[in-house]
């Protein structure tokens, strides 16, 4: 399996290639949606807000986020998750997209897993990225053993992180069954994040 990276919207359809595990765009903004999360950070005013909006709902999150979030903020988020939730519908024929916004202390997720979705887009809009290990390089012994909080990793491999900004497109253990799903985690470490995820309902 393998990692596709790019900087363009079309790159996306590289995950319908059977090899491919993962997907992870660029995104020209993404200093100015940094800087916009950190002071949503600040504020405490995202805990966490999860939702389901049509794909095409170019307002949909403004209906969502609390009332006194900043006018410049609220235009770059409400932006970016219609757009994102535009490219998902695109690629994989949904008219509903599940969105979650939540500000993170500690690990959401502190075990390496596997979402059992079709596929579901990680967006760390502040703060460290998601861990994840590429299907090749991971033990699945250690991986199904519970009693380990061990990374389930193959002899000298290492654990990769989602660059922050990047959309990135992650198979999920639904995708078919041929593939186990990618194998992720929150990071681990100190700093808050904010993290946008979207999953299509199909």
């Amino acid at each position: 399996m393998r990692t596709v990276t790019g900087d363009q919207l079309g790159d996306f359809a590289a995950i319908y290639e059977a090899d491919v595990e993962l997907v992870s765009v660029s995104r020209p903004q993404w200093q100015t949606c940094e800087a916009l999360s950190k002071r949503l950070i600040d504020t405490r005013q995202v805990p966490t807000l999860r939702w389901v909006q049509a794909a095409n709902d170019a307002d949909g999150a403004d209906n969502v986020l609390p009332p006194t979030v900043e006018a410049d903020v609220r235009s770059a988020l409400v932006g970016e998750i219609a757009a994102a939730s535009e490219v998902l519908s695109e690629l994989v024929g949904c008219d509903q997209v599940g969105v979650r916004l939540e500000t993170l202390s500690a690990p959401m997720c502190p075990r390496f897993h596997v979402d059992y979705v079709p596929c579901r887009m990680l967006i760390t809009l502040s703060g460290k990225g998601t861990e994840w290990i590429p299907n090749s390089d991971v033990d699945w012994e250690v991986f199904e053993n519970l009693q380990t909080a061990a990374p389930p990793l193959k002899g000298n491999a290492e654990v990769q992180h989602l660059t922050t900004g990047n959309w990135s497109l992650l198979k999920g253990g639904a995708w078919n069954a041929q593939f186990h799903g990618v194998v992720h985690r929150s990071p681990h470490g100190d700093g808050e994040r904010l993290l946008l995820s979207l999953d299509p309902i199909l």
